[in-house]
């Protein structure tokens, strides 16, 4: 008698690796055995520069975002500080009219100095100024016309007497000056270089309201007038400029 059933599934073949599929399926598939070339110098630098490119990428991304990030707080900033109008909280400061000083037209001579050799000293008129000021708010230059360079006195002593605009020794450069401040009626009161200010020619006090009708007398090594050179009367009295200037 025959007793026919279902046919019994073909038991699948072993896999390469010697177990079958469902095995490798759970344990996976073996690695490859065979060995991987190692890349070329070319790939390596290909890869290098890709790498590179990459960093410099999100280098140049974050300084383009920290730009972007300043603009904005100066922005803010900008705003927050702002004065109503428009004005911002820097105000300039505001100064007085100019205070002009009329100087007359100089007049030269030479003079003996009390230590011996020889200066020139050039008589400028002090005519007025439009406000009062003293001493104290002023000072005195030489300077070359065409560039308004400041015309050093070379150390030069200032040395002069009531009388005497030349006590001491001339001044040993040519361009070498020091100033002489006379009364209106002829006493010389001041003396003046860069480096010691006005000094009275006595005991008296150096700061004092200038008279108009005083004079300045300018003791140079020798004549310049006439050669570029020009004096100017500079300083600030009272919240304004002060100012006068004429050519040797």
């Amino acid at each position: 008698m025959n007793h026919s059933g279902p046919e019994p599934e073909p038991v699948p073949a072993p896999g390469p690796s010697g177990v079958g599929p469902m095995a490798e399926e759970l344990l996976g598939s073996a690695p490859d055995a065979t060995p991987k070339r190692p890349p070329s110098a070319r790939g390596r630098a290909h890869t290098f520069r890709v790498e590179q490119e990459e960093r410099s990428l999100a280098r140049r991304e974050l300084a383009y975002e920290s730009v972007v990030v300043v603009i904005l707080l100066l922005g803010v900033y900008t705003i927050v500080t702002a004065q109503p109008g428009g004005v911002s909280g820097y105000v300039p400061p505001s100064y007085g009219p100019t205070i002009e000083v009329q100087l007359g037209t100089p007049s030269g001579s030479s003079v003996t100095c009390g230590a011996g050799g020889t200066a020139y000293a050039e008589k400028i008129p002090w005519v007025n100024s439009t406000q009062p000021v003293t001493t104290g708010d002023v000072n005195v230059r030489v300077y070359e016309i065409w560039d308004g360079d400041i015309i050093p006195d070379f150390g030069v002593v200032a040395n002069a007497t009531p009388t005497d605009v030349c006590a001491g020794a001339a001044p040993g450069s040519p361009t070498a000056w020091y100033v002489v401040l006379q009364a209106p009626n002829g006493t010389n009161l001041l003396t003046y270089n860069a480096g010691h200010n006005w000094k009275s020619v006595t005991d008296a006090p150096w700061n004092f309201w200038v008279e108009n009708g005083s004079a300045i007398v300018v003791v140079t090594g020798s004549d310049i007038s006439g050669t570029g050179r020009g004096f100017a009367v500079l300083g600030f009295a009272n919240g304004s400029p002060v100012k006068g200037s004429i050519p040797l």
